[in-house]
């Protein structure tokens, strides 16, 4: 019997996590979505359920996202969201990286 192998997925979507005043945000730049929460993993959970719902969005209105300047280059991160069938699949996408806000 070989030994179990574990199969980690090429990450695409990053999730800026900062702390800001007693808040949390959560930043994805490649599709240009943010939160703000009280927790940590608030914000977390907040910002993966906005990346389904715009990437539903983006499925339902595929013509006018698709022509957009600003959003036409969000397809492929779109449809590998789309190409997910579970939420764990869909962290899978994900590399969380922690920081502070600066201005």
């Amino acid at each position: 019997m070989g030994t179990p192998k574990i199969m980690v997925q090429e990450k695409t979507l990053t999730i800026l996590l900062a702390v800001d005043e007693g808040k949390y945000c959560a930043y994805c730049p490649e599709l240009d979505l943010v939160t703000e929460m009280d927790t940590p993993d608030e914000a977390i959970e907040d910002i993966i359920e906005a990346i389904k719902e715009y990437a539903d969005e983006y499925i339902a209105d595929l013509q006018l996202y698709s022509n957009s300047p600003n959003r036409s280059h969000h397809l492929p991160y779109v449809e590998a969201i789309k190409n997910c069938k579970t939420d764990w699949e869909l962290r899978m996408l994900i590399e969380i990286k922690h920081g502070l806000v600066h201005v």
